[in-house]
């Protein structure tokens, strides 16, 4: 499809949580750096343990956005 881009997302509902966050980008990277901020800021786990890696990593998604539409693989 032109102009559908790929992302990857993760949101603290996919995880189990009862929260409002969802981040989506490119990079997986860049999506877990931006969940594990959130986790110690919001729900104060800043301790990056075993369980909460792997929760974040089995929660991300593919997703694809584009043309005013978002379709979720």
């Amino acid at each position: 499809m032109a102009g559908v881009r790929e992302y990857k997302q993760f949101s603290c509902r996919d995880a189990g949580v009862e929260c409002e966050f969802m981040v989506r980008a490119e990079a997986e990277e860049e999506v877990i750096e931006h969940g594990y901020d959130h986790v110690c800021r919001v729900h104060g786990q800043c301790r990056v343990s075993p369980f909460i890696e792997e929760k974040v990593k089995l929660s991300i998604k593919d997703v694809w956005v584009g043309s005013g539409r978002f379709l979720q693989g």
